[in-house]
């Protein structure tokens, strides 16, 4: 008569059987109720409730199994039995020791926190093979929970874990019996280190399993890659102002500093390694996609993980994320154009520039309107008061009343004093007038007088420029595909150039209006295109569209990403990068203009005086012409007199 407990563990077996596999389903949810001490396996059962109870409470359990090991499928129905829902999926294998495969009908969560995968399977070097397999990198999350439950075999965990693949997953486990006995109580835990060239193993036992317990009480799922631990991580990058600042004077010749580069040396800081940057392999920037599908440039070297991450004020377009990860934002871009300054206006119409038109047109009232009236307050006391001895002529009283804003005295002043009540609030009113004119000319005298520059989309398509653009024929992309019409304008006097430097010289000439992201602009008008006195030759339009995050990339699946991402938040909600550019920005234009031997004196030149000059030869003219005149008038005026004196002779 066979024992009760077999009784139980062929009534668990059969059930599960008839549960699970009868159906013909290679992947399913299984609620399990079964109880703990109803199972065979108890000591493997203890470890694994040990595993969930303590690191995966909240995760999503997905069991794997090789189907052609008994063991191993005993195993996992084992796991079925701990009360969890949990996705089972069967492997295919090719025998024993032959590789594994993923079925393709396999269905696994798709969004989750945290993945936990229980994969079985006798031979390390199956589970190997899986590890190797495309499925297993494309189905499988990066950073889920690996747990490999295999033979004891010497070398196993090493087998499972000390490879590429694995090396890019932090969180992973294998459990191992100890002393290779099938049916012992006590296991063994084993786990790696990554991105780690400072340590003589990289897989290491963490944790023992003895008598029904944990003896070492170690944290099985740790953040290994909140620390470095001071190894290298290589940063592919290249100049790119103000991200990517080349700086000389460097004891090793070059090296470089901006935003991105100082962004870099805080992560380094933060999670502890040692920052190698580099150029890119090829010698190219940004890169671009191939017709086999590689990739050249920056983004080359991260899809064949050359290097660890890349900065070079990189957008965080569906293009990139493609092929490469990028951590969250940590500025925001926006498409600007720049465009040359207007030619200043010549010097004689700072005459007019102390005043607004309303003013102006104010004065030029007032002028005839006061004359007149100080003309009839001086007749109104000479005849009716009969006490004002003033010779007040319209001529002498313009003439007054102009000496009052010239700063001209008259020879004779009115005596009445209804006249000089008037005279006196006109003096003042000229004297206050005057004063604010002088001191204010002053200044328009000795700076240059500008226009109003381009600043909106309106006034870029309406201007005489004959083309604007940018490098390459992306931008005109977006500009036709952009709902709003006037921006879609702009597309048609689009015209690409070679490189940024060959359009901003265009613009320089007046030839073209360059459109690249507004830092960089800003950071070539302040080193190159202002003198020491801070005026600028270039203008960058106010009106800006065209809105890009930038963000850092790295190699697709990189498992730092959230410490990086972590890092970066910190730094953003800091405020650092806008006080880098601010930085950057200052210490350029000091550079920039270090060299600039233009002097100003500060004398006012011939030109400051445009105006003086005007006003001389107008009143020559004015003069001028007016002797002729008199000339002309008094001979014909004296002609009739001769002939009327000779006739009465």
């Amino acid at each position: 008569m066979r024992s009760p407990r077999w009784v139980v563990r062929a009534v668990a077996a059969a059930a599960c059987v008839l549960g699970v596999w009868g159906a013909g389903l290679r992947s399913n949810v299984y609620p399990g109720n079964v109880s703990l001490d109803a199972l065979g396996s108890e000591s493997l059962l203890q470890v694994i409730k040990y595993l969930v109870e303590r690191f995966l409470i909240g995760c999503d359990i997905m069991v794997l199994f090789d189907e052609g090991s008994g063991t191993a499928e005993a195993k996992a129905e084992a796991l079925l039995k701990l009360g969890l829902p949990v996705v089972v999926v069967s492997l295919r294998g090719d025998g024993d020791s032959g590789p594994l495969e993923i079925p393709a009908d396999s269905q696994f969560p798709g969004a989750s926190d945290c993945p936990a995968y229980f994969i079985f399977a006798d031979k390390a070097k199956s589970l190997r093979s899986l590890v190797e397999s495309a499925d297993f990198y494309s189905q499988l999350h990066y950073l889920g929970r690996f747990i490999f439950v295999t033979e004891s075999a010497m070398g196993a965990p090493r087998l499972i874990l000390d490879n590429p693949v694995m090396a890019w997953r932090p969180h992973a486990l294998v459990i191992t019996e100890s002393g290779g006995v099938r049916r012992s109580s006590s296991y063994d835990v084993w786990s790696h280190e990554v991105f780690r060239d400072d340590v003589p193993e990289r897989v290491h036992r963490v944790e023992k399993w003895r008598r029904g317990a944990a003896q070492l009480g170690a944290h099985l799922f740790p953040n290994k890659l909140g620390n470095f631990h001071g190894n290298v991580l290589r940063a592919v990058t290249f100049e790119h102002a103000p991200s990517i600042v080349e700086v000389e004077g460097h004891s090793a010749g070059h090296h470089y500093d901006g935003i991105d580069i100082r962004l870099l040396h805080i992560l380094a800081d933060a999670l502890n390694f040692r920052l190698k940057i580099v150029n890119p392999s090829d010698g190219g920037k940004w890169g671009s996609p191939l017709d086999n599908g590689s990739w050249t440039g920056l983004t080359g070297d991260l899809t064949q993980r050359r290097a660890h991450m890349g900065v070079a004020n990189l957008f965080i377009h569906i293009h990139y994320l493609e092929v490469v990860d990028m951590t969250v934002p940590y500025d925001m871009e926006f498409g600007c154009f720049i465009t040359p300054l207007p030619e200043p206006l010549p010097q004689w119409v700072a005459l007019s520039y102390p005043f607004s038109l309303q003013v102006w047109i104010l004065t030029m009232v007032f002028l005839p309107v006061g004359t007149t009236l100080l003309y009839v307050a001086s007749v109104a006391a000479r005849f009716l008061l009969h006490d004002e001895t003033w010779d007040g002529s319209f001529s002498r009283t313009v003439f007054y009343a102009l000496g009052v804003f010239l700063s001209v005295g008259m020879p004779q002043v009115p005596r009445s004093n209804a006249t000089r009540g008037y005279f006196i609030m006109w003096v003042w009113y000229g004297v206050l007038l005057t004063a604010v004119y002088r001191s204010s000319l002053t200044a328009f005298l000795t700076i240059p007088l500008t226009q109003t520059p381009i600043d909106t989309l309106h006034q870029l398509v309406s201007s005489s420029l004959p083309a604007w653009g940018a490098t390459g024929l992306t931008f005109k992309k977006m500009l036709e595909e952009n709902p709003d019409p006037m921006v879609q304008q702009l597309a048609l006097r689009y015209e690409p150039v070679s490189g940024a430097e060959e359009g901003i010289l265009l613009t320089a000439q007046r030839k073209y209006a360059m459109m690249e992201n507004r830092q960089f602009l800003e950071y070539t008008i302040a080193t190159n295109y202002t003198n020491k006195y801070g005026e600028e030759t270039l203008h960058v339009m106010r009106e800006c569209f065209l809105p890009f995050r930038i963000g850092m990339a790295m190699p697709k699946k990189a498992p730092y990403k959230p410490n990086l991402d972590r890092v970066v938040d910190r730094v953003v909600e800091a405020g650092l990068v806008r006080k880098w550019f601010s930085d950057i920005l200052f210490s350029s234009r000091k550079r920039g203009t270090a060299g600039n031997e233009e002097s100003r004196g500060g004398a006012l030149t011939v030109d400051n005086l445009q105006g003086a000059w005007l006003l001389l030869g107008a009143g020559w003219v004015v003069s001028g012409a007016a002797i002729v005149l008199e000339l002309l008038f008094a001979s014909s005026r004296q002609q009739p007199r001769t002939g009327l004196h000779s006739a009465t002779a």
